[in-house]
C-alpha cells in the first residue's frame, strides 16, 4: 500500500480506477533504474539515497515515489554507530548542565563525554545524531526484478483506492477457505445474495463509513489467490460539491498487471478420509474441492466437494470426529441450507448423532472407509433423472446430425443440444434409421459398413481390419468387427500376432 498522495486516479462516468503502470519497455527502464539505486547504496546513508531519488523525480515523481515507497520494504534500514545516539545526547547534556555559549566551550563538553566512553570526539559527534533519518543506513536491501516491482506497485494502488471504500462486493470460484478467514481476522461481516459476498464492517449498518477501507485492502491479496474473481466497491471522494461515491471494478482478467497467477497446486485436505473421496473417483463425474461458498441462514458453508457432471452438481460433506460444540453448529447450518436437496452428507458413525438431526435426503454413514458403492447408487438416480429430463427435451425436436452424415459424432450432436450423450443414444434408439447403425458413441451409415465388408475379404490380420475402420473414422471397431460377423482371435499378448475370423 502507499501514501494517498502517490495515488493517481481516472474517473469516467461514475466509475473510478488507479492509473496503473504499465510493463512496457519504457516503465520497465525506469523500474530497473530505481532498483539500481538502491543496490548502490547499500552501505550508505539514507539521506544519500533519498537525495540521488530527488535527482530523478522529475521524470515522474509519483512513479518514482510510489516505487521507492515499495523498495524501502525490502531494506534493513539502521544506524550504523556502536553508541547509543540517545544515551549519548544525554550524557552531553548532564556534561553540559544546560547550554553552551562557545565552541571552546563545546569542545571541552565533546572531549569529556567521549573520555567517559573511550572513544574519539569525532566519534562521539557522529553518533549524536546516528539515529537522524537522513544519517541512518542501508545494511541491505533485498532485490526484486522489474516486472515484479511494477505488479507490486499496481497492487499497491488498488489497495490504497480501497482505503476510501464503503463497502465491497466480490465473487470468487475457489479459494473460499482463506478468503472467509481473513475476512473473520479483519472483523468484517458478510451476507450472500446469488453467489456474491457482500462485504462491510459492523458501524456500515448504521451510516456511510470508510472506517473499514483499509480492511477491504487488506484483504485484496487473498481474493487475487482464487483462480476467478471479480470485485465491485463503493469509493468515497471529496470534491467540490461534497463527498461523492464512485464504482471501482476489477477482475482476475487483470491478473497479469499484479502478478498474482494462480497455480496449480496440490490439493490439500483436512483429513485421511477426504483424501480418500477425492482420489476414489467417480466415474462420469468430476470432483472438485471446496468448490463454492452456500448460504446456510446468516452464515457462508463451504461444501467439501462437488461431483459434476453435464450441467449438474452435487454436494457432498464429509463430517468426521469433532468436539460436541462444533458438530451441533455444522448441523444448524446444514439444517439451514438452500440446497440440501442437492446434497450428499457423509457421517461418521462413531459421532453422537443420528440420522433425525440432519434433514438430508442423501445420508450415508461411514466407519472407516467412504461408502464407494452407496454414493454411486445415489448418483445413478441422478444420472437417470438426468437422462429422462434430457430425453423429455429432445422429444419433438429435429435433430440435425450436420451435412457429412456417414460417420457421425453423437459427442458433436449431444453438445450441440446441450445434452447427455446417453440421452441422444435413447432417442436414437426410439427412432426408424435403417440406413444408419449404432456404433459405440457413432452412427455409422450402412453405406460405409457395406464398403468397409467389401474391403476385409482376404484381410487376416487383425491389426490391418482396424486401419480399415481407422480410414473411415469409425471408434468402436470391436462392435464393428461383430456387427459385421467377424471376431478377434488371439495368440499371445502380441496384437501383431491377432487374427480376424469369419463367423
Amino acid at each position: 500500500m502507499l501514501t494517498s498522495d502517490l495515488l493517481v486516479t481516472k474517473i469516467s462516468k461514475g466509475k473510478i480506477e488507479p492509473v496503473y503502470a504499465l510493463l512496457d519497455q519504457d516503465t520497465l527502464e525506469i523500474a530497473r533504474s530505481i532498483i539500481d539505486v538502491f543496490q548502490d547504496h547499500v552501505g550508505r546513508t539514507y539521506g544519500e539515497l533519498i537525495e540521488e531519488l530527488e535527482g530523478i523525480e522529475e521524470i515522474n515523481y509519483r512513479l518514482i515515489r510510489g516505487l521507492a515507497q515499495i523498495l524501502e520494504r525490502r531494506c534493513v534500514i539502521e544506524t550504523d554507530s556502536a553508541i547509543d545516539p540517545i544515551a549519548a545526547r544525554r550524557m552531553v547534556f548532564e556534561e553540559s548542565r544546560g547550554f553552551v555559549t562557545s565552541e571552546e566551550e563545546r569542545k571541552k563538553v565533546l572531549d569529556n563525554v567521549a573520555g567517559k566512553l573511550s572513544i574519539k570526539p569525532a566519534a562521539l559527534e557522529k553518533a549524536l545524531w546516528a539515529d537522524h533519518e537522513g544519517n541512518l543506513v542501508i545494511k541491505e536491501f533485498q532485490t526484486i526484478t522489474p516486472e515484479d516491482l511494477l505488479r507490486h506497485y499496481n497492487l499497491s494502488l488498488a489497495q490504497t483506492l480501497l482505503f476510501r471504500a464503503t463497502g465491497m462486493e466480490i465473487q470468487i470460484e475457489d479459494n473460499y477457505q482463506p478468503v472467509f478467514r481473513k475476512i473473520k481476522q479483519l472483523g468484517l461481516i458478510y451476507s450472500i445474495h446469488d453467489g456474491k459476498i457482500s462485504l462491510e464492517g459492523p458501524t456500515s449498518l448504521f451510516k456511510l463509513t470508510e472506517k473499514y477501507g483499509s480492511a477491504f485492502a487488506k484483504l485484496l491479496p487473498t481474493i487475487m489467490n482464487s483462480t476467478k474473481w471479480s470485485l465491485r466497491a463503493s469509493i468515497s471522494r471529496k470534491t467540490f460539491q461534497g463527498k461523492r461515491i464512485y464504482d471501482f471494478t476489477l477482475d482476475h482478467t487483470r491478473r497479469s498487471i499484479f502478478g498474482t497467477e494462480s497455480e496449480t497446486a496440490e490439493v490439500g485436505f483436512d483429513s485421511v478420509i477426504e483424501k480418500e473421496f477425492y482420489r476414489l473417483g467417480f466415474k462420469g463425474w468430476t470432483v472438485k474441492r471446496e468448490p463454492t461458498v452456500l448460504k446456510a441462514g446468516q452464515y457462508a458453508f463451504i461444501p467439501d466437494f462437488s461431483l459434476e457432471r453435464n450441467g449438474t452438481r452435487i454436494y457432498v460433506e464429509i463430517i468426521g470426529f469433532w468436539t460436541p460444540e462444533y458438530l451441533k453448529h455444522k448441523i444448524q447450518k446444514l439444517n439451514d441450507l438452500q440446497e440440501k436437496e442437492s446434497m450428499i452428507l457423509l457421517v461418521n458413525r462413531n459421532l453422537a448423532c443420528t440420522s433425525s438431526e440432519f434433514q438430508a435426503e442423501n445420508l450415508l454413514f461411514y466407519d472407516k472407509k467412504i461408502p464407494h458403492l452407496e454414493i454411486i447408487k445415489i448418483l445413478r438416480r441422478y444420472e437417470e433423472k438426468q437422462q429422462a429430463e434430457e430425453v423429455t427435451k429432445l422429444n419433438g425436436v429435429d435433430i440435425s446430425f450436420g451435412s457429412d452424415i456417414s460417420v457421425i459424432s453423437l459427442d458433436d450432436v449431444a453438445k450441440r443440444y446441450g445434452v447427455n450423450i446417453e440421452a441422444i443414444k435413447e432417442v436414437i434408439k426410439g427412432q426408424n434409421m435403417p440406413d444408419h447403425s449404432l456404433l459405440g458413441d457413432q452412427l455409422v451409415s450402412k453405406l460405409i459398413l457395406e464398403t468397409i465388408q467389401g474391403e476385409l475379404i482376404g484381410v487376416t490380420k487383425h491389426s490391418d481390419a482396424l486401419k480399415i475402420f481407422g480410414k473411415y473414422g469409425i471408434v468402436a471397431c470391436s462392435q464393428a468387427l461383430s456387427m459385421l460377423g467377424y471376431k478377434a482371435k488371439w495368440s499371445g499378448l502380441n496384437p501383431e500376432n491377432a487374427e480376424i475370423v469369419k463367423l
